[in-house]
């Protein structure tokens, strides 16, 4: 493989006009230039379409513009399909990259011969922002005991891999990607360097832990396969290692 392979950046996006700008833009700016930014746009009703075209920068293909809401995972899977690039890097429409992300990733990734990575990162919000640092490696009986990977961290090698796709779930969806990912590359791995930054909102999804536990019992015993028991077992461990996890993020 050459050392200047082509990254396919896959972003989702659902009226993300807040925030869509600073996203693009941190792409754009990337000390590393071989890239495509490929965007799905979820039948937004904001004017996050207006910002989308108003860029310029041959290296972003034409949007794939749905006409009614199907969700991430729709918008990933589709951007996934369209994508042309030997690597494959995800980045949510309101999170952003450190310039030199992409170059320190694939850098690693190449010098390695890794096939599945993530980076720590910044999680922040208006008020504090913490330091998360990740496992050094993940397999998938680790990945299985909790998510220890964000999404806009991620970089996989689609040319020895092949094109990998999620679940078509609502929630967890990114979980899917990764376990399906890992599946084939065996290891994931972290570049210990805080490269992505990550907006907490008050009201997303993943603020919302209690509710989501009946819903990660029905990921492993529906999406995954396990039976109940299995199922019950795996999402009482998840608990406690998702405490667990908590409390080794530092805070700033």
């Amino acid at each position: 493989m050459n050392n200047n392979p082509l990254v396919s950046i896959v972003v989702p996006n659902y009226n993300g006009k807040k925030y869509l700008k600073q996203c693009i833009d941190s792409v754009i700016n990337q000390s590393y230039n071989n890239w495509e930014l490929i965007i799905c746009d979820d039948n937004s009703t904001d004017d996050s379409k207006e910002i989308i075209h108003s860029y310029q920068d041959k290296r972003i293909v034409p949007p794939i513009m749905l006409k009614q809401n199907q969700g991430a995972a729709v918008t990933r899977n589709m951007a996934i399909e369209r994508a042309k690039g030997s690597f494959i890097a995800f980045l949510d429409n309101d999170d952003y990259w450190s310039p030199t992300k992409l170059e320190e990733q694939l850098k690693f990734m190449i010098e390695n011969k890794y096939l599945f990575t993530y980076t720590n990162y910044i999680q922040f919000s208006e008020h504090k922002k913490r330091y998360v640092k990740c496992v050094n490696r993940v397999t998938k009986s680790k990945l299985l005991k909790n998510n220890y990977i964000l999404t806009s961290t991620v970089m996989y090698n689609a040319q020895k891999l092949g094109k990998i796709y999620m679940a078509n779930i609502r929630k967890r969806q990114d979980w899917s990607l990764f376990i399906n990912i890992i599946e084939k590359s065996k290891y994931a791995y972290n570049l210990n360097k805080d490269l992505t930054y990550y907006r907490k909102h008050k009201d997303s999804i993943s603020a919302k832990k209690l509710g989501l536990i009946k819903y990660n019992f029905n990921f492993y015993h529906n999406v995954l396969g396990y039976n109940k028991i299995i199922s019950y077992l795996l999402m009482l461990r998840y608990i406690t290692y998702y405490l667990l996890k908590k409390s080794k993020e530092k805070f700033f």
